[in-house]
């Protein structure tokens, strides 16, 4: 469409006309929520702050981190700006709850550098990989986020490029912007929508188009992660609970949060966060369930594999609301994945890691991708998707150590 040569006024009228008709297009779509609309306000250029793309206007806030977004489909490529993007804080500081709450109905996702808002609804799976046809998986019954980019295993399976639609399930996954091959090409009528770059890495929606809304409406939600992450979670932490207790304990606004730390960096990088409440019953352990785990393991450390020296590749956070639990205190650390060093640790002490506490701790989409030992047998769950990790054969065999994913992206 060619734009005439009109007063900005005009094009400020026009186009906030069509933006509301745009919005009532795809009021019916999954997931859809309207946008309260700002008045028109001129910049210092005098231009208007709508700004006409293609057939449809969005609007940017100037508050906002404005993130623009590629589409690349099936079919052919296009492109767009998101519909809104949620209200963010400068990167370097720490989230208030007011400053980072999630939009009614959505909730945060972080993953290494960003952050990112999804539906609710949506739950947690794997994506498919260079090896979707290996052992065809259950395609999942509702759009979901991709589990553990980059740190799951790779099967050695060559699968042809031509993915069966029937096979695909609408997902939003993170990569580094680098990774252009998913190792599969979008079937026709499918999209990929991504952000713009952060740090190195992009989030990914891969959709049809009756999600094409709600995935502009997680792009446009995409942030810095800064110094702790919406959920509570430090973006990098030594893991060690004296540490963590005496620089950012107590920061988290609900009572539990989960934090999952790749260590093949120092200090450790998040991958994954969640938020528990005390009445979530949706659950299989809830923030107190999580809280009763981790008091009821008994004192000590282990269980250790003396036959190794591995410490682990990853390692899980708790944070804990200040005196919920006096003998665990603010930040509770939960190694398993390693030969040596497994156990519960607290600022005055350490417990031995138990099953009960593995499991309440490790919910998706923090997950076990490795374990040696007994500790592995403690932690893995009884059955994962495809492509995820794979349990050892017995109590002294330990579970593949990771290998990075290759690229999971748009092609």
């Amino acid at each position: 469409m060619t734009e005439r040569n009109t007063p900005d006024e005009d094009r400020g009228d026009r186009a906030e006309r069509a933006f509301r008709d745009a919005l009532q297009q795809h009021a019916d779509e999954p997931d859809f929520q309207p946008l309260e609309l700002p008045k028109t306000v001129a910049s210092r250029s005098g231009l208007p702050r709508w700004l006409p793309v293609a057939a449809a206007v969005v609007l940017v806030a100037a508050v906002a981190i404005p993130l623009a977004i590629s589409r690349f489909s099936g079919s052919s490529p296009s492109s767009a700006v998101p519909a809104a993007a949620p209200e963010s804080t400068p990167s370097d500081a720490e989230p208030t709850a007011s400053a980072l709450a999630s939009r009614p109905g959505w909730r945060w996702e972080s993953y290494r550098v960003l952050s990112y808002q999804v539906p609710d609804r949506w739950g947690y799976d794997f994506a498919l990989g260079t090896a979707w046809c290996a052992g065809r998986p259950q395609r999942p019954s509702e759009p979901f986020v991709a589990l553990a980019p980059e740190l799951l295993p790779v099967r050695a399976v060559g699968c042809p490029r031509n993915l069966p639609a029937k096979d695909l399930q609408t997902f939003v996954t993170v990569r580094q912007v680098t990774a252009t091959d998913r190792g599969w090409d979008l079937p026709q009528g499918w999209t990929a929508t991504t952000s713009e770059e952060v740090d190195g890495y992009v989030v990914e929606v891969v959709h049809t188009d009756a999600y094409a809304t709600v995935a502009d409406q997680i792009i446009a939600s995409v942030r810095p992660i800064g110094a702790i992450d919406p959920n509570g979670c430090p973006a990098r932490s030594a893991l060690d609970p004296k540490v963590v207790n005496s620089s950012v304990a107590g920061k988290a606004s609900v009572p539990v949060t989960l934090c999952q730390y790749d260590l093949a960096s120092t200090p450790g990088q998040l991958v994954a966060s969640k938020a528990l409440a005390d009445n979530d019953d949706d659950l299989d352990y809830n923030a107190r369930q999580v809280r009763a785990a981790l008091a009821k393991a008994p004192k000590g450390s282990g269980p250790d594999d003396t036959s190794c020296e591995v410490v682990g590749d990853t390692a899980v956070l708790v944070r804990l609301q200040d005196g919920s639990v006096p003998s665990l205190g603010s930040d509770v650390v939960v190694r398993y994945a390693g030969c040596q060093g497994n156990g519960i640790f607290t600022a005055t002490g350490s417990h031995k890691l138990t099953f009960e506490a593995c499991h309440a701790v490790l919910q998706r989409p923090l997950i076990f991708i490795s374990g040696h030992g007994r500790a592995a047998t403690l932690c893995v769950p009884p059955k994962e998707a495809v492509d995820g990790p794979t349990p050892s054969r017995s109590p002294t065999a330990s579970v593949p150590a990771p290998t990075p994913l290759p690229s999971q992206s748009r092609k």
